[in-house]
């Protein structure tokens, strides 16, 4: 049986008058659990000076994150169910 796994990287900038104050990162993976998420302040005057609008955005990347990470939960899903109904599909126990 094929095993298949898939890895996404998201990245993102917030950025003040074309200056890049918070980068953001997320690995996301088929494989349950593994997932990662990270922010990076570059300038932290601008951050400080910034903090509402910075936020804000941060925020935004934490919810294409949630997106991302429900669109992958809803391809394994549907893998699955693919595998289980043409006979493919094996649990744990069967390995």
């Amino acid at each position: 049986m094929l095993k298949k796994t898939k890895s996404t990287s998201l990245t993102g900038e917030s950025q003040i008058n074309g200056t890049t104050v918070v980068r953001m990162t997320a690995s996301l993976s088929t494989e349950g659990g593994s997932d990662y998420v990270n922010q990076s302040v570059t300038n932290v005057a601008l951050y400080n000076a910034n903090k509402r609008e910075v936020r804000k955005d941060i925020a935004a990347f934490q919810d294409y994150v949630f997106e991302q990470q429900d669109a992958i939960d809803a391809e394994v899903e549907a893998d699955a169910k693919a595998d289980t109904a043409d006979g493919t599909h094996t649990d744990d126990a069967g390995k």
